[in-house]
């Protein structure tokens, strides 16, 4: 955990994003955007939603900085430790616990950058619903951590990387959003990862009516994308030691690491 966290705080560029980005891209579609009115019909809560340009393309953009983010930085972390992780699984280290402090830090960076975001909205106008708002972001930002990861796990560059996330998550937020995509009835729309998360949080930013669990579209992504990383993880290591590690590989992995790499 604390060597997955650490990865994260010295991702700059990330943090920067994350600090700066996100407030700045609010306010700038803010700013810019006409507050047209725009009446547009959510399929996956069944309501018609009636709201202004401005507010939806807020939404929009928070939607894609917080996926952009967090699939930048999971992909980030994730590709470069993949040196460190096969030389402590050759040490003896236990896989499983590896995996699991990727996912948690994930789970805790989407928690974050969804509770930061909500702040945001809800300080541009009142947010009806709060905390759907927050958990459809968070949801999302999952998703995209999930692709991250897996892109990690599979790609031989970062720019390949990069440009993977910023171009997927460039397409899936311009098919959900309302004012760019206004009718919404493309096949196979529903299956994109973003598909749930931006249903949700349209129908929790801008009406009363409960917007059930489509939301929870997007955990599949994420629980899909994890797992396939994970399962190419194991195939990569699959030749390394096996034992679990006790004594200094579990005090000191970093000590262990070094040392396999000489």
């Amino acid at each position: 955990m604390r060597f997955s966290v650490l990865s994260h705080v010295r991702n700059r560029l990330a943090l920067l994003m994350a600090v700066f980005f996100v407030p700045v891209w609010i306010w700038v579609v803010k700013v810019t955007a006409y507050p047209t009115p725009v009446v547009f019909r959510l399929r996956a809560v069944g309501a018609e939603v009636s709201s202004t340009v401005d507010r939806i393309f807020q939404i929009s953009s928070a939607l894609h900085a917080l996926t952009v983010i967090t699939g930048f930085v999971t992909f980030r972390a994730t590709f470069t430790a993949r040196d460190m992780d096969e030389r402590l699984v050759l040490a003896g280290y236990p896989r499983p616990q590896l995996l699991l402090a990727k996912a948690t830090t994930l789970i805790g960076v989407s928690m974050i950058l969804s509770l930061y975001a909500t702040v945001l909205l809800r300080a541009s106008w009142p947010v009806l619903q709060p905390v759907p708002l927050c958990v459809s972001l968070a949801v999302a930002s999952l998703a995209y951590g999930g692709i991250g990861l897996l892109a990690g796990s599979l790609l031989r560059g970062e720019l390949e990387g990069f440009f993977l996330i910023v171009m997927t998550t460039f397409l899936d937020t311009s098919l959900q959003n309302p004012v760019t995509n206004p009718y919404g009835q493309q096949s196979g729309l529903g299956a994109l990862p973003l598909f749930g998360p931006a249903q949700v949080a349209n129908a929790a930013a801008f009406t009363h009516v409960d917007p059930g669990w489509s939301v929870l579209r997007a955990l599949l992504w994420c629980v899909l994308c994890a797992c396939a990383g994970m399962v190419a993880f194991f195939m990569r290591t699959r030749f390394h030691g096996s034992g679990v590690a006790s004594g200094p590989a579990a005090a000191h992995p970093e000590k262990v690491a070094s040392g396999a790499a000489q």
